[in-house]
């Protein structure tokens, strides 16, 4: 009987630690929204993921150095039932691929941000 005493403050804390965290996984804290800023570059990699499809990009920064950037988007399964979009699929992008990707950046001044818009080299919106 006391093990089962036991388990009870157990669950409570191990529920109450993973609603905390899904809460800090999901804020925008990370993201500048009051910026947004747009490269056209060509896609190194694409991870059609949960929790989040993940692009990376490079672009050719102003010091002519290459940079590779990250960009996170919402889950693949809200991506591939959107009205109105590209049909979102594991393929839909590819490394070589030229794209214009437009977002939000990071706060902290990493290569990275909050996609809001990818153009394909066709002109193509896959998303907005």
């Amino acid at each position: 009987m006391s093990s089962r005493v036991g388990l009870a403050p157990a669950l409570a804390i191990g529920l109450l630690a993973l609603t905390a965290s899904a809460a800090a996984h999901h804020g925008a804290g990370l993201f500048e929204p009051e910026k947004k800023v747009t490269h056209v570059g060509t896609v190194t990699e694409f991870q059609f993921v949960n929790p989040h499809v993940l692009v990376y990009w490079s672009v050719t920064g102003d010091d002519g150095k290459e940079l590779v950037w990250s960009g996170e988007l919402t889950s693949p399964n809200r991506l591939a039932r959107m009205e109105g979009a590209a049909k979102w699929h594991k393929d839909i992008l590819k490394p070589g691929d030229r794209v214009t990707i437009e977002g939000h950046p990071a706060r902290n001044g990493a290569p990275a941000m909050n996609i809001t818009k990818i153009v394909d080299g066709d002109g193509n919106v896959l998303i907005q």
